[in-house]
């Protein structure tokens, strides 16, 4: 639930959700958002981190790697 999160955490959320749902349709709009509670280099690094977990998840269900202790 978005709610218990501050607008900053929240606008970052939805930012990474988007990216990895669809990463050529993060709106305008979001961008606008994002702007408003980061600088440009935080907005990278929000997207990296977003695209980096992403890259990992899909690795490992490609090769049904299960999680380990």
């Amino acid at each position: 639930e978005l709610a218990a999160f501050r607008p900053r955490e929240r606008v970052a959320l939805e930012f990474a959700e988007a990216m990895t749902r669809d990463s050529t349709r993060v709106s305008d709009e979001l961008f606008r958002r994002l702007r408003e509670q980061f600088e440009e280099g935080e907005i990278v690094e929000i997207a990296a981190v977003a695209g980096l977990f992403s890259y990992f998840n899909r690795f490992n269900n490609a090769l049904e790697m299960e999680p380990t202790r």
